[in-house]
């Protein structure tokens, strides 16, 4: 797959463009696109469906994990972790990665639990770990991987001052930074968009 290249959100974009158009111009430059608003509420089925018939072949969406998660393990925890990670399977082959940001004062022994919670559901993805150093080591020995660290199975980078080589996703707040590293936008053929 490579390094895919997108931005955090599109609907900003483009707004010469009508709003209907605004994702086939996005879909035209970039292979993948983090959805914030997927951080606020988890999208309903209908609207995970759309994303994913509208998606051209080849292209990711990737989720912000909900900020009502304690990363803590529970009962309850564990039921909206997997009502939200279910959500992002109906993506089908547009499912691109998920970026988990763990808050500040997160005790490392409970986020042990919570990952090997995350194990026991049987939903395997590319999920990145955004946090203090001491939990983000922790979710790389589980298997995933830290936010803008060149470590684990696949990169998962936000704003990064340069791509390196690998699988993985890299997302830019400014159009003009993902523009500058989109084999697609500077007129590339490929969905691959390593550059």
């Amino acid at each position: 797959m490579g390094l895919r290249i997108g931005t955090v959100g599109y609907k900003q974009l483009f707004p010469e463009l009508p709003p209907s158009a605004r994702f086939r111009r996005y879909a035209e430059l970039f292979a993948t696109v983090e959805l914030p608003q997927t951080h606020r509420r988890v999208p309903g089925k209908a609207l995970v469906y759309r994303w994913q018939k509208r998606a051209p072949a080849g292209f990711r969406y990737s989720f912000q994990a909900p900020r009502h998660l304690t990363y803590r393990p529970g009962g309850d925890e564990r039921r909206a972790l997997r009502r939200f990670l279910r959500r992002h399977r109906l993506l089908g082959e547009a499912r691109g990665g998920v970026r988990f940001c763990l808050p500040e004062g997160l005790d490392p022994g409970a986020f042990a639990e919570w990952l090997a919670m995350l194990a026991e559901l049987g939903l395997p993805g590319d999920y990145a770990f955004q946090g203090a150093a001491a939990l983000e080591e922790l979710a790389l020995a589980a298997g995933h991987a830290a936010v803008n660290l060149a470590a684990g199975r696949f990169y998962y980078l936000v704003d990064p001052p340069a791509l390196p080589a690998g699988r993985g996703y890299a997302y830019f707040h400014r159009l003009e930074d993902a523009l500058r590293y989109s084999t697609l936008a500077q007129g590339g053929t490929t969905r691959n968009q390593t550059r």
